[in-house]
């Protein structure tokens, strides 16, 4: 398509979603603070504007580009704009840049430096500091400009929906439900909220103290790194391309105080292989079938959240982390003669949900500390050890050693492609064939007796969700699903480097690609190390020693963990109190949930059977697929109606009163 960009003639892409990325394409970037890619179209920070013959100014980001447009981008107009709406943000912005976690990387500070701004002409005006850290991830509202970015990340994308607009004007927040904090709502520490926000509002629990308190307490530190933080570390610390990254790693750590340094790749082809054989098994006795993997805690706590009906489809064994650190706990340290409680396991991570992880009580003391790719980073800058003088060292056996499966564990596709190659043998595969639709891939692989077994790979929680839909409903048939929370998987992680967008996660898994493609082990068959693991103490794959070191298990998690709020309360020792509690979550307040509420309290005041009903106000029952639910004392009324509810009211009533 030919338009005309500042007087100048100029083809684009006719296939392009907007002005704003069709001009990206041919090298000219518009200042925006509220655009992505993968959500929808906002147009809130207006910074994008540009001037069109015949439309005036408008903004880019809504714009469709035409045959023959006429824009300009750049203006003493849209200058004076551009630059007042920093202004204006600025103006009610948190500008304590240098102990901000996005300092030198935050767009809001990148667009005023680039414009000039030294000074805001606008009175400083405070915003409520709401700043939460109950939770991994940290929420610090002064630094909010409302973009939206991370409630459409986290509703759009991954469609947990933690986060919301609350209020208007000046007093608009982005809030949890009830203004609780994020350790209180359905948020799976994906961390995706604090990969989109351009400004810092929202971060990680930074735990770096942590490990220089373990390496003054004289504990032997003990270090393992996943694939996908190699791959991206060289971002942050300027060494693109590095292809030893991982072994100058591994010396760096060394030179800092760590005793060894294994590798995550390890217990990926381990866990590859003890879950193909748990698949094996589920397939021959057509048990819970699909398989889901529970590599991703993000994955796994969607699951028992949102659908717990799938807890007993999902794998039993452990990630790669908490299998490596349990290896550690349990097997390495007798053969070095320690007491497991004088080693201290530091697990560095692409992800904000590993901490949480490692910190659940069923897997607590295995990992004790989960370091995402960005506090690596800011041990090194801190250390004044520039990594690229640094000479690659192995990492350290018998947990050093690692296939090509193991390493892809960091993108999409990796688990799911590892547990094939351990089952090629096995079920004799003949065959097997791979397409992609709408961002979920399919392998159909051909099996001994003839049977087709069907193997799914999406990332996102929101593709999660529509695949297991479709599972319900019979839409889509599948034997196994490996599912990663984060876009382009691990590579996408929350706890990844700035910025954390689609283009970097690609240059990530191409980097993580070349990094397996030189690894001559092909599959966890071939790996040594892991076989003569299984020969000395697992014995073999779903034995009982293996289940008690690799195996773990789920359970039904509420997603909301909140008080119920008196709505309509009696007194404590009224007689004959009829208590009935009002589900005012999303999905029950959005169908009707409220009118039955308002309806209960009008009856209070109007009936004689309810004078004694005491209402209140819960957010979640658990039962969102049949919606809207109301308790009447222990009793659950799904798909509530008043009428239904009355009804029930009426007979506890009556009872009361015999």
């Amino acid at each position: 398509m030919k338009i005309y960009v500042n007087g100048k003639e100029t083809i684009i892409n006719d296939n392009a979603r907007n002005v704003l990325e069709a001009l990206k394409e041919v090298g000219i970037e518009i200042p925006n603070l509220c655009y992505l890619s993968e959500t929808s179209i906002y147009g809130a920070c207006r910074m994008c504007l540009v001037e069109v013959e015949g439309n005036g100014t408008v903004t880019s980001c809504t714009l469709k580009p035409y045959e023959g447009m006429k824009i300009k981008t750049h203006t003493p107009d849209i200058y004076e704009l551009r630059r007042g709406i920093l202004e204006l943000l600025l103006a009610s912005h948190n500008r304590d840049c240098t102990t901000c976690e996005r300092n030198g990387q935050c767009k809001l500070q990148k667009y005023a430096e680039d414009f000039g701004i030294r000074n805001v002409r606008f009175e400083k005006l405070d915003k409520s500091n709401i700043f939460d850290s109950s939770s991994l991830i940290i929420r610090d509202n002064s630094k909010c400009i409302l973009c939206g970015d991370c409630v459409r990340a986290c509703e759009e994308i991954q469609s947990v929906a933690a986060i919301d607009f609350a209020y208007r004007g000046f007093e608009a927040q982005v809030v949890p439900a009830f203004e609780d904090g994020l350790a209180n709502s359905e948020c799976v520490y994906c961390g995706q909220c604090v990969a989109y926000c351009p400004t810092g509002a929202l971060t990680f629990r930074n735990d770096t103290k942590e490990l220089y308190k373990a390496m003054k307490s004289g504990k032997t530190v003990i270090g393992m790194i996943a694939p996908a933080v190699r791959s991206a570390v060289q971002e942050e610390l300027g060494l693109e391309g590095d292809m030893v990254m991982a072994g100058r790693l591994v010396n760096f750590l060394k030179m800092i105080g760590f005793s060894k340094v294994f590798d995550v790749s390890f217990a990926a082809d381990l866990v590859a292989y003890e879950e193909a054989h748990e698949f094996k098994e589920r397939i021959e006795n057509g048990y819970k079938l699909p398989q889901f993997t529970s590599c991703c805690p993000g994955w796994v706590k969607f699951v028992e959240q949102f659908y717990p009906e799938f807890i007993g489809n999902l794998s039993s064994v452990k990630s790669p982390q908490q299998a490596l650190g349990t290896l550690v706990k349990k097997i390495y340290a007798r053969e070095l003669g320690l007491d497991p409680q004088d080693i201290y396991v530091v697990s560095f991570m692409p992800c904000t949900a590993k901490k949480y992880e490692s910190e659940r009580p069923e897997l607590a003391g295995e990992v004790d500390l989960v370091l995402t790719t960005k506090e690596l980073a800011q041990i090194v800058k801190a250390s004044g050890i520039n990594l690229k003088h640094v000479q690659p060292e192995p990492f350290d056996r018998p947990y050093g050693l690692s296939s090509q499966s193991g390493l892809s564990f960091g993108k999409t596709g990796g688990v799911l492609g590892s547990v094939i190659k351990v089952l090629e043998e096995p079920l004799n595969i003949s065959e097997i064939s791979t397409e992609e639709a709408e961002g979920i891939r399919t392998t159909k692989i051909k099996v001994k007796d003839g049977r087709i077994v069907t193997g799914i790979a999406v990332f996102g929680l929101g593709k999660a969700r529509e695949v297991i839909e479709k599972i319900k409903s019979g839409k889509i048939k599948a034997d196994i699903v490996e599912v990663m929370a984060c876009d382009y998987g691990c590579i996408g992680g929350g706890g990844q480097p700035y910025p954390n967008n689609s283009a970097k996660r690609q240059e990530r898994a191409r980097i993580l690609r070349e990094t397996v493609g030189m690894d001559v082990l092909v599959s966890p068959v071939e790996n040594y190390h892991m076989q003569e693991l299984y020969k000395k103490y697992l014995i073999k794959p779903l034995s009982e020693e293996s289940h008690k070191i690799l195996h773990t298990s789920f359970k039904h998690r509420k997603r909301v963990n909140s008080e119920d709020i008196d709505i309509l309360p009696l007194p404590l020792d009224e007689k004959d109190k009829l208590t009935v509690n009002v589900c005012l979550g999303t999905s029950c307040y959005s169908k009707g949930s409220y009118n039955i509420l308002s309806d209960l309290i009008e009856a209070s005041n109007k009936e004689e059977w309810a004078k004694n009903l005491e209402i209140k106000g819960t957010f979640c029952l658990e039962n969102c697929g049949v919606s809207p639910n109301v308790m009447v004392k222990d009793e659950v009324i799904s798909e509530a109606t008043t009428e239904k509810v009355k009804e029930v009211l009426k007979k506890h009533a009556s009872r009361e009163k015999t």
